[in-house]
């Protein structure tokens, strides 16, 4: 049996070697390719596949099932193909910003919302940080922490803190800054939530979810990202932290931590189908971001249909083989 692995980077990396032994165990050998592998004339892809622990080269007949990313989407024929020829889970994800209308419209996990305006003017935004004191502003599509501000008012200054740096501007001052911004690209403003640890660094949970070998979600990993000595994100990328789960809500939460723990848990068992079932999107991978307020409060940060593998790869790797099984099963039935 082959199962197909499609991504952008001409060489596999390390965790795709690691899923690569994991699929060989299990007897699916996994055919590594770039889009512009596929040879639509002759129905073939010049893929790889590791053998004795090493990458070669091999033309093989398209999978029946193939693991794709949504980061290969733009290579629009190659996707129009492999629609046509085989079968994967992933699908576009809306923005932020239409995920947040989506999910506030079917209202079954409103009680998870941050309070949201979407991009504005002036005045309606002004008048949205007057009314929460603290609000944060992001692009409607972001990447890895990028261009997040916090932005909060006292008396008649206002205060932009990004990354580690933090500056205070007039209220003219303040309005230069949101025209420029939002010339660049669209935002979106919330509420801030106060997901920080006792040491003041800010954190998020990501909930960490693969279909398994029954077709379900299941949450493989649940990790903190605390952004250490960062104002306003919890980005690993640029000197943050990881956590360990239950260690750090006994830190943080003390006796609530359980009720906190159920309530992350029981987040990952259920918002999946809802986000699969809003957008009519079938998927297979899905990173859940979320703030816990200092009261225990789950507030929903945002969703990512392309979450990475940095931690519990081994776990990650086990997953994807038992789906890998079952999606070839079902569609050899």
């Amino acid at each position: 049996m082959q199962v197909g692995y499609m991504r952008n980077g001409n060489k596999p990396s390390k965790f795709i070697k690691l899923l690569a032994k994991t699929t060989k165990y299990h007897g699916i050998d996994l055919v590594y390719f770039h889009p512009k592998d596929i040879n639509m004339n002759e129905k073939i892809i010049n893929g790889k596949i590791l053998i004795n622990n090493k990458w070669v080269k091999r033309k093989v007949n398209i999978p029946l099932f193939v693991d794709v990313t949504v980061h290969s989407f733009k290579f629009k024929k190659q996707i129009k193909f492999l629609r046509e020829h085989s079968y994967f889970t992933t699908g576009r994800l809306a923005s932020k910003e239409i995920t947040i209308e989506k999910l506030m419209d079917d209202g079954e996990f409103s009680h998870l919302l941050i309070p949201t305006i979407k991009h504005t003017d002036f005045k309606d935004f002004f008048s949205f940080l007057k009314k929460h004191q603290k609000i944060i502003m992001k692009p409607s599509r972001g990447e890895r922490g990028q261009d997040i501000y916090m932005i909060a008012k006292k008396k008649n200054k206002f205060i932009i803190s990004f990354e580690t740096q933090e500056i205070t501007l007039s209220k003219r001052q303040l309005k230069s800054f949101f025209k420029q911004k939002v010339n660049e690209r669209r935002f979106i403003f919330q509420k801030y939530i106060n997901s920080k640890t006792k040491n003041g660094d800010p954190f998020d949970c990501r909930i960490r979810l693969e279909k398994n070998g029954n077709g379900e979600w299941e949450n493989v990993i649940n990790l903190i990202r605390i952004g250490t000595g960062q104002k306003v994100v919890s980005n690993v990328s640029k000197g943050g932290s990881v956590s360990e789960l239950n260690s750090f809500l006994k830190a943080n939460y003390g006796e609530k931590w359980k009720e906190v723990k159920t309530s992350i848990i029981n987040t990952g068992k259920t918002l999946p189908y809802k986000i699969e079932k809003i957008f009519n999107q079938e998927l297979g991978s899905l990173g859940i971001d979320i703030g816990i307020e200092k009261d225990g409060r789950l507030y929903y940060f945002e969703s990512n249909n392309a979450p990475g593998v940095e931690f519990g790869e081994g776990a990650i790797a086990q997953v994807k083989c038992d789906y890998y099984k079952y999606m070839l099963d079902k569609l050899s039935n």
